[in-house]
């Protein structure tokens, strides 16, 4: 959903909103997120309770906003439902009823109650339960971490060792989720995307960013000025950017090559091309000072760099 399109919920909604389209927990939203807790109205929201809807009678599967996010769907877990109800002229998604939520830890049911990903005996909660005996120099694998996490990336499971005929209540050796390090590729956190494919914790870190590399290929290349798509080339070269992630950049002189991207499209070597056409071609600004944006071909972004001399705006 649009940011536009929160912002028109919330203004709707029986919960205040915030500028960013989020709401705010209080006793106006039914109580979900009390005590001032930050929610979002957005359609993938595990919790809507208190925003505004379209369409009475309607149901949703969801999630309460004050359970554990890690239990929702695991073990003896699952979500409840809530309905859109009409209140005058306005919708509004009820209260999240009938989710199963975590629970103390039965020992001897086959079920995981507390919804960790361990049921039963392996479970930490059972250590000391008579049902959970172990012979001593018994072992056993083990895992404490988010269930999602258990075998992920650089996490792995760790083991117990049966003592005075009791399983310990620690787990020796596990790897649990640890801060993504963005300078190798290892994944740390253990969510599937290592080192700089973690655009979640890696996106801004310098390692993760492009680097100038002229690799000798194209005559006359040099490197961009500044950063990003804001960063500059001389006039009459195209940026170009190659290689994995981060990958490297490089500004070279346009080529009939190169006539697909609107930084090339005022130069004589794509003159009537006509991968061209659709383009309004014009002086650059002398505010640009003979320069030219990294990348004038990202639709519709180039729309806002003045140093682009082609676009479709």
């Amino acid at each position: 959903m649009s940011m536009r399109g929160l912002l028109v919920l919330c203004a709707l909604s029986f919960a205040a909103c915030d500028s960013t389209g989020l709401r705010r927990g209080g006793s106006g939203d039914g109580g979900a997120g009390g005590g001032g807790a930050t929610m979002s109205c957005a359609d993938d929201a595990p919790d809507l309770d208190g925003c505004a809807c379209s369409g009475a009678s309607a149901t949703r599967a969801c999630w309460p906003a004050t359970a554990p996010a890690s239990a929702r769907n695991v073990g003896a877990c699952h979500d409840g439902m809530q309905s859109c109800t009409a209140a005058g002229e306005i919708g509004g998604w009820g209260t999240c009823d009938g989710a199963g939520l975590p629970s103390t830890e039965n020992c001897t049911n086959g079920v995981d109650d507390d919804c960790d990903g361990n049921a039963d005996c392996k479970d930490a909660d059972c250590a000391s339960d008579p049902a959970c005996g172990c012979s001593d120099g018994q072992t056993r694998s083990c895992w404490d971490g988010p269930p999602q996490a258990e075998s992920v990336g650089a996490c792995k499971d760790g083991t117990q060792t049966c003592a005075g005929g009791q399983w310990p209540t620690t787990c020796a050796g596990e790897v649990l989720p640890s801060p993504e390090q963005c300078t190798d590729a290892v994944d740390h956190d253990c969510n599937h995307l290592p080192g700089c494919l973690d655009v979640f914790a890696c996106a801004t870190n310098p390692a993760c960013q492009s680097q100038c590399k002229v690799d000798g290929s194209r005559t006359g290349c040099v490197c961009p000025d500044g950063d990003g798509d804001t960063a500059t080339c001389p006039a009459g070269d195209v940026g170009i950017t190659s290689g994995g992630i981060p990958g490297t950049v490089q500004c070279c002189p346009c080529t009939a090559n190169d006539c697909g991207n609107p930084a090339c499209c005022n130069e004589s070597v794509c003159k009537n091309d006509p991968r061209c056409g659709g383009l309004s071609c014009k002086p650059l600004p002398a505010s640009c000072g003979g320069k030219v944006n990294f990348d004038c071909d990202d639709f519709p972004e180039d729309c806002d760099e003045p140093c682009c001399p082609c676009s479709t705006c």
